[in-house]
């Protein structure tokens, strides 16, 4: 395996879906289970080593420290088949800012398990912001199964972001736990799918706000066309007093495709407050024949419309 090119090839794909990696940015690039760039920057250290199937990886933000460029996360393999193990522990230390960039990158896979277990800890009055983009071939059955647990100190800070709207879905089990456990304590998890042909998209949130006076939001924008299948499970629970908490799911079918959503409003506090709303739908016939009028095919049409729900 020639690693030069495999890295090449995965910034390549890495900046064409987000922001560019730079030479001097705090990163981390893994093809297959090779580590073949690394860096990290003042106010941040990284740990990681190689395993059998993968990596495992620690990313400590100091306290005080302010990120100012994102750290970016790539991991991929540019093969047919093949399996990928990502153990991961993030912590931001009181006081730290920080935004992380991850790439998921598998534009050939056809057979495929791409597996990440996640911990991250959001101390006091620190702020963390977690951006996912899975990028995939139109073909195949890639299998991807993220899983991540949180914790939200005082005053801290929560955003995530996972999106999966570029090639196929493959089989996903998404599967996100926040818990905020301290005083004005806030977290915000987006999740954005676009399901095609037999595709299987899972999308389970669950934030429990336990923390006085703190917040949380769990939001999912799930598209499915021909015979996909898409599940939205969001819970949020309000276990403190001035807890406030919402849960937020749309999802568009066509075609033979199904939904559902299942959103989940727990409160054991009197002082808690929490609030949801689901909604499934089909796209507009005239929005599909406005665009085709103008020369598209409905499949055009359809990606276009999508690509602004997704947005």
């Amino acid at each position: 395996m020639n690693l030069s090119n495999e890295y090449m090839s995965l910034i390549e794909i890495a900046e064409k879906a987000g922001e560019p990696i730079k030479t001097d940015d705090a990163h981390v690039i893994v093809h297959a289970n090779n580590i073949i760039a690394a860096k990290d920057i003042p106010g941040l250290e990284i740990d990681a080593e190689e395993t059998e199937f993968g990596i495992r990886a620690s990313f400590t933000v100091k306290a005080g420290a302010v990120l100012k460029k994102p750290v970016h996360l790539c991991f991929g393999h540019l093969g047919k088949e093949g399996k990928q193990v990502i153990e991961s522990r993030i912590v931001l230390e009181e006081g730290a800012k920080a935004k992380f960039y991850s790439h998921c990158i598998f534009p050939n896979a056809v057979k495929f398990l791409h597996a990440m277990e996640g911990d991250i800890i959001v101390g006091k009055g620190a702020d963390m912001t977690y951006e996912e983009v899975h990028v995939h071939g139109p073909e195949g059955k890639i299998e991807v199964r993220p899983l991540t647990r949180v914790v939200v100190d005082e005053k801290g800070r929560y955003v995530s972001n996972f999106s999966l709207i570029e090639g196929r879905v493959g089989i996903l089990s998404l599967d996100v736990e926040v818990d905020v456990i301290g005083w004005l304590g806030s977290a915000e998890i987006t999740s954005k799918v676009y399901g095609k042909y037999d595709d299987s998209c899972n999308v389970k949130d669950t934030i429990r706000l336990s923390g006085e006076k703190s917040s949380g939001l769990a939001k999912a924008r799930v598209v499915l066309k021909d015979n996909s299948f898409g599940k939205f499970f969001g819970e949020v629970q309000g276990a403190a007093d001035g807890a406030k908490g919402h849960v937020d799911c749309t999802e568009i079918v066509q075609g033979n495709a199904k939904a559902e959503a299942v959103p989940v409003v727990s409160v054991v506090h009197p002082g808690a407050e929490i609030t949801h709303e689901a909604a499934i739908g089909r796209i507009a016939n005239e929005k599909l024949w406005g665009l085709m009028a103008k020369g598209l095919t409905e499949n055009e049409a359809i990606d276009v419309i999508v690509s602004g729900l997704l947005r």
